[in-house]
């Protein structure tokens, strides 16, 4: 199995740079028609970030991109089950994912709620606001 870096998925999901969109499609197909391609949590957070700053990509289009990517066959992600919990929540624009990730894997291991100082964020079910 192999692991992608950001950039090799944003070029997977944009194909903005013909050349490296094309180097990373077939690096894609290669491996995931063999034995797998790993995507971490930090590389969806980052790729969520890119779309939504640098190219201006609003909640629902990069949740479909990312949820399009991580239910491709081939492709594992760590947490799956935390990773599509928050992809819906980050769909309704509740927040960033990588608040979402975060409180969903504080969840998991039972450290709940999660505090911060993000009133936005506190309003979730396993987050509170810390005053």
């Amino acid at each position: 199995m192999i692991s992608l870096d950001t950039n090799v998925v944003v070029r997977l999901l944009v194909g903005d740079d013909p050349v490296q969109t094309a180097a990373a499609e077939a690096a894609f197909l290669d491996h995931t028609t063999a034995e797998g391609v790993f995507v971490a949590h930090i590389v969806l957070v980052e790729t969520a970030w890119v779309l939504r700053t640098g190219y201006g990509l609003d909640h629902p289009v990069v949740h479909e991109r990312i949820n399009r990517l991580v239910r491709t066959r081939g492709v594992f992600v760590e947490e799956i089950d935390v990773v599509l919990t928050a992809l819906d929540e980050y769909a309704g624009g509740i927040a960033e994912l990588a608040d979402l990730l975060l409180v969903g894997t504080a969840a998991r291991v039972g450290a709940t709620p999660l505090l911060t100082f993000d009133r936005k964020l506190s309003r979730h079910g396993n987050a509170a606001l810390l005053n």
